[in-house]
């Protein structure tokens, strides 16, 4: 009796927990969500649900690697993904991602994407596989402290004080050897032989104590390293965390004049299954009132003009340094997928550099 019971329990269970810990009908609508952590206001997604009609199971991925090794398996029919500029040509050179329909992106009537986003990517291979979603820049975070300000001149920052400073490099070769070309003032997508070696003399010169990633920042503010290679999104996290415990700011964020800028994207994985309710998701987070709480919630410089323009104005304004990734007067460079030979050669001279 009680297997039958448990039996017939199971049958009429219709419920199981989502990827943002919301519980989701079976017999509905889903759509499947590619991410970063905290980079998207989870009660926005749940009122979209409501709205539509639809679960959102909503994955987290720690790296665009990530991203791209799940999208490739095809274990999860992902219809939406989230990633950064180079990856979404990487997976469109891969024929991973369907090219958007603008046409169904009825949102875009109402709001400008702004022009210095579309600039970076209007004549690249991969345009018309995305919609922005967030942008930003790389830069050096500091321990006030500790650097003087008036040697916050330019990458010779992060290169050319490893006597007086301590500084850690982000464990990316991607990275690494990216910021070593902008110091050296070179094309941060090169391919010639002959200045990537120029860099990796140069990251190895710089004498970095040590190379991670995430931790960086909390090494800065503890005072363990001066200074470290970061995202203005690593800036800006702890920045928001420091000013809502009323907590003493003891670190800040420089940009040199030349430095890359990176955009994150809305695309669809040929993976979807679901691919008129992604437009809905996309259109519903151009929407300006939701791309505005959904900015205002993440922390980083949105990509709609509108949306940028009000929370950069007005009482309550973002009136913030380095909050404008693309200010008047600076160059802004974007990262590009150029092979995978020429990825092999950059982890290649970061292995090289850190077994020095």
């Amino acid at each position: 009796m009680k297997k039958i019971v448990l039996f017939i329990a199971l049958l009429t269970v219709t419920f199981v927990i989502t990827g943002c810990g919301r519980i989701s009908d079976l017999n509905r609508e889903k759509l499947y969500v590619l991410n970063w952590g905290e980079y998207m206001d989870e009660d926005l997604v749940a009122d979209f649900e409501d709205e539509f009609k639809v679960d959102v199971i909503y994955d987290e991925a720690p790296s665009n690697e990530e991203m791209e090794i799940r999208i490739k398996s095809g274990r999860t029919p992902y219809d939406i993904a989230i990633p950064s500029d180079y990856m979404i040509d990487k997976l469109r050179q891969q024929n991973l991602l369907k090219e958007i329909d603008y046409t169904k992106l009825s949102s875009l009537d109402d709001v400008s994407i702004k022009a210095e986003v579309s600039a970076l990517y209007e004549n690249k291979g991969y345009a018309n596989y995305l919609v922005p979603y967030f942008w930003g820049t790389i830069g050096i975070m500091y321990n006030l402290d500790t650097v003087d300000e008036a040697d916050l001149t330019g990458w010779d920052l992060l290169f050319e004080n490893s006597d007086k400073y301590d500084a850690g490099m982000y464990n990316s070769s991607r990275d690494a050897v990216g910021s070593a070309l902008l110091y050296l003032g070179y094309n941060v997508n090169s391919n010639d032989a002959d200045e990537l070696a120029e860099a990796e003399q140069a990251l190895k010169d710089g004498n970095f104590v040590e190379f991670g990633e995430d931790g960086l920042k909390g090494r800065v503010i503890e005072g363990n390293l001066d200074m470290a290679l970061v995202y203005s999104g690593d800036y800006f996290d702890e920045l928001y965390a420091f000013e809502e415990e009323e907590e003493t700011i003891t670190f800040g964020y420089f940009v040199p004049e030349t430095t890359n800028v990176w955009v994150d994207a809305f695309v669809i994985p040929t993976t979807s299954e679901n691919t008129d309710m992604a437009y809905e998701f996309i259109n519903y987070f151009l929407r300006e009132d939701i791309a505005e709480a959904n900015a205002d919630w993440v922390g980083y410089a949105p990509v709609i003009d509108e949306v940028y323009t009000t929370l950069t104005t007005g009482e309550d304004a973002y009136d913030y340094d380095n909050y404008d990734p693309y200010p008047v007067g600076s160059t802004r460079v974007i990262y590009e997928f150029i092979s995978d030979e020429r990825f092999d050669k950059l982890n290649q001279i970061l292995n090289a550099v850190k077994a020095e």
